[in-house]
């Protein structure tokens, strides 16, 4: 099942495009990868589709149905869970009242299965997130992106401020619960490589614009290619 489907989005701020024509599509039960340079417009396309930025032109479907100018709460409802930059958790309240005030009342994820799949955070669970470690808090993150029983997660630098080794350690979490709930993951990553060997297929974003789109496997053989986008050239996959 598709669970995104992006057409010919242009988006932007005050009516000035950011990204232009893009198409996007993410299944069930993969990680599809969103890789460019700082400012290529990636955050920006995330925002787009939680509708927290109206598009300018173009369609969005998430879980088969067409969201344009729909509220993000409506867009949440279809099963968008979006981890943002900021980590968007509560940092007065305690871990387990950050997940508990994720959890959806007719949701089939529980604390406990939050558990299973981040046991580190079973002895933090009365510990208020904001004396968390940034790798903690990150797992609580994830942990309440997990809570709120998603179909779609779209997930904007979750190694941002985490030493390599501890975000090495979280992407197999996510990879299990995609494939143990059928979940599909946007996975927008500076840490190129270990995106790469994590998700199934991935977009290049350069400029505003999608240059290339196909497997990660073609995409780890075009280093050239990549290394170039991050240096900001135009170059096409070839």
């Amino acid at each position: 099942m598709t669970l995104l489907s992006v057409e010919s989005l242009t988006a932007g701020y005050g009516g000035i495009s950011v990204v232009r024509d893009a198409n996007i599509y993410v299944d069930s039960g993969e990680i599809v990868a969103l890789l460019g340079a700082n400012g290529a417009g990636k955050t920006t396309l995330l925002h787009t589709i939680a509708g927290l930025i109206p598009e300018i032109s173009g369609d969005i479907s998430v879980s088969g149905k067409k969201v344009n100018g729909w509220p993000t709460h409506r867009i949440i409802q279809q099963g968008l869970s979006l981890l943002p930059e900021n980590r968007g958790i509560f940092f007065q309240l305690t871990v387990a009242e950050n997940l508990r005030l994720y959890q959806r009342k007719s949701g089939s994820v529980s604390v406990l299965d939050i558990l299973e799949y981040l046991p580190a955070l079973g002895a933090l669970l009365d510990r208020k997130a904001g004396l968390l470690s940034g790798g903690e808090q990150q797992m609580l993150s994830l942990g309440c992106r997990f809570i709120a029983d998603p179909k779609l997660m779209m997930i904007d630098e979750m190694s941002l401020g985490l030493a390599p080794i501890i975000f090495q350690r979280m992407l197999p979490v996510l990879s299990r619960f995609v494939v143990d709930r059928g979940v599909g993951v946007l996975l927008v990553e500076q840490h190129v490589d270990m995106a790469l060997n994590f998700a199934s297929r991935g977009y290049v974003l350069n400029h505003g614009e999608i240059t290339f789109s196909g497997s990660t496997r073609e995409l780890q053989h075009q280093r050239q290619f990549l290394e170039a986008s991050y240096m900001g050239s135009t170059k096409q996959a070839e």
